[in-house]
């Protein structure tokens, strides 16, 4: 089954009969191939300057704040490396004991995009997985306008109009912002390649088992993908089935009854495709039990005030932005004036159609689920309770970040700019409109570094000069720690022959090492005492780490942390090496009294 119809071939607006809307004519597969081509080219030239430049040793993307430039970039990367080592070398997928030695980490609760990651195994053997990492990084927007532009093209029914809708939501704020270093949040091309099928089927122009199994295997790919965004789109599937019900009218109940059965067919086979992702993620260990994201939501202010992604954050914005709530990664709800004006005008067009009403109403949900548990503005909490609050109670749910919920509403949003410019009236000032739009909205192309160089030290290249002080298969203390170091990059380089006393998979670490996260803290450079001291004796005898490599230039806290526990260095391709004697694993006084 193809997606994209035929030369000549004509598709009907929404499958609901609504009259605004008018009929593709003439979009073949040539037009919809172009306007692939187009997106890929303007994702190369807006976030892929640097990469391309040296796809092998720059990762797109930066870092939330200054001190972890590509550190997000650095388990990607691992993750895909560990992906190819999974197949090479017959090594568990989702359970590693390669980090966090010696409990290991169940990568199924962790943004390890295992099935791209395994498609990507080719280019990751061949190419390496850095260079993996920037071509799904750089494909992400271009796939996400591409399908977004396929579902606009259904209903919209204009190719010019479509590609519009495209670009607002593969380079919206949403996605620029995800951009940064979020690859399993940026790789949503799936949400309107999932709609559309839906729709599809419910205008009758797909099967019922070819809609099914298009649709199991785009759910199972997402579920492969990202589980958070799996769930989202189960949610607002829910949702959208639901508001179609209410607003077509009673003479739409049945297709959109059968619609649904044949949708729940689909979501049976994307669990059953995607069983051995829930087994690992059900069955063991969940390094972030203890989480709860009910209160991850928006911040009402970044809907008007522009972040650093946004060239207008330079104009203005920057000191307005300073005081948002969450980082550059979670504000992603800045819609601007200009597209608010223009929804506003698409309501008001289009308040009589069903796709308008639907439309507008999923927006507003969206919306609402996005700000999450408790109402947040200017960066502060105004102890407003809200829907999503009811979430925190919920297994599994309880998890998800309501802020990036706001994907659905930016959808949302690309379809009915869509249909608005589609109309017949007013054309010139319809698209001058959308320039505004476009200026308002364009990603930051000076103000932001979109590459970052990985850390790749000589040590860790030079396998036998590594082999000399680490033994292969023996676990090193990699420091700066985790967030604050690039240790994932590092066994990367050492080809896996390593294992980490530590790592960074995520913002939890596994429950086994919550006893040591004091020292935990001191070794990503913060505060240390003498009881800091002391523990890291144990520390060390618990993660069974043969020796401690501390790369040059960290802050000078970490020197006099392991300094004050009788640790001497040798110094050699980019580390001082701290060699852990039997006394000092074991606790001796020769290295910890």
């Amino acid at each position: 089954m193809s997606l994209i119809p035929r030369r000549g071939a004509a598709q009907p607006a929404d499958g609901m009969h609504v009259r605004d809307l008018q009929r593709p004519a003439g979009n073949g597969r040539r037009v919809a191939l172009l306007a692939l081509a187009a997106y890929c080219c303007l994702s190369a030239a807006v976030f892929g300057r640097q990469a391309l430049g040296d796809v092998r040793h720059v990762v797109e993307g930066f870092g939330a704040s200054p001190e972890y430039y590509g550190r997000d970039q650095s388990f990607y990367v691992w993750s895909l490396a560990w992906a190819a080592r999974s197949v090479t070398h017959s090594a568990n997928l989702f359970l590693t004991n390669a980090v966090f030695a010696p409990v290991g980490y169940n990568l199924a609760w962790a943004a390890s995009i295992p099935g791209p990651a395994l498609l990507m195994t080719p280019v990751t053997l061949v190419l390496g997985a850095v260079t993996s990492y920037n071509i799904l990084a750089l494909a992400a927007p271009a796939t996400a306008a591409w399908t977004a532009f396929l579902l606009c093209r259904h209903l919209a029914g204009k190719a010019p109009a479509a590609f519009a809708g495209g670009l607002l939501f593969g380079f919206g704020t949403y996605e620029s912002a995800e951009m940064v270093n979020h690859l399993s949040l940026a790789l949503v091309a799936l949400l309107p390649l999932a709609a559309l099928l839906v729709l599809r089927r419910h205008a009758r122009l797909t099967s019922r088992r070819r809609f099914i199994i298009a649709l199991g295997l785009v759910l199972a790919l997402q579920l492969w993908t990202a589980s958070e965004v799996f769930a989202s789109m189960v949610i607002f599937g829910v949702l959208a089935f639901l508001i179609g019900a209410v607003l077509a009218g009673r003479g739409h109940w049945p297709h959109i009854r059968a619609t649904a059965a044949e949708t729940l067919g689909a979501l049976v086979l994307a669990l059953l495709l995607g069983l051995p992702y829930l087994y690992y993620a059900l069955r063991y260990p969940n390094a972030l039990g203890a989480i709860n994201g009910v209160d991850g939501g928006a911040d009402l202010a970044n809907f008007l005030i522009p972040t650093q992604v946004t060239w207008l954050h330079g104009v203005g914005g920057a000191a307005a932005a300073a005081d948002l709530k969450a980082n550059i990664t979670e504000q992603l709800a800045y819609v601007g004036l200009p597209l608010l004006l223009l929804l506003g005008s698409y309501t008001i067009e289009l308040r009589r159609s069903v796709l308008g009403r639907c439309l507008l109403a999923f927006m507003l949900a969206a919306v609402l689920a996005s700000l999450g548990g408790h109402l947040f503005v200017d960066g502060h909490t105004s102890g407003v309770p809200l829907p999503w609050s009811l979430a925190g109670r919920l297994p599994l749910v309880r998890f998800a970040i309501p802020g990036r919920f706001i994907v659905y509403a930016w959808l949302a949003a690309a379809i009915a700019l869509s249909c608005w410019l589609a109309r017949p009236s007013r054309t010139l000032p319809r698209w001058g409109a959308f320039a505004v739009v476009a200026v308002s909205l364009t990603p930051n192309l000076v103000g932001v570094p979109w590459g970052t160089r990985v850390d790749a030290p000589p040590l860790l290249a030079d396998h036998s000069q590594l082999a000399r002080y680490v033994p292969v298969g023996s676990t090193a203390l990699a420091l700066p720690f985790g967030i604050a170091g690039n240790s994932m990059f590092w066994q990367v380089e050492a080809d896996f022959r390593i294992r980490l006393a530590g790592g960074y998979v995520s913002l939890s670490v596994p429950s086994a090492y919550h006893r040591y996260i004091h020292v935990i803290r001191a070794l990503e450079a913060g505060p240390f005492s003498k009881k800091t001291a002391h523990e890291l004796c144990a520390f060390i005898r618990f993660t069974g780490a043969r020796v401690i490599l501390l790369r040059n230039g960290a802050p000078g806290t970490l020197h006099d942390l392991l300094d004050s526990v009788g640790l001497r260095a040798q110094h050699a391709g980019g580390f001082s090496i701290y060699q852990l004697t039997p006394s000092a694993s074991s606790g001796g006084r020769r290295a910890c009294g």
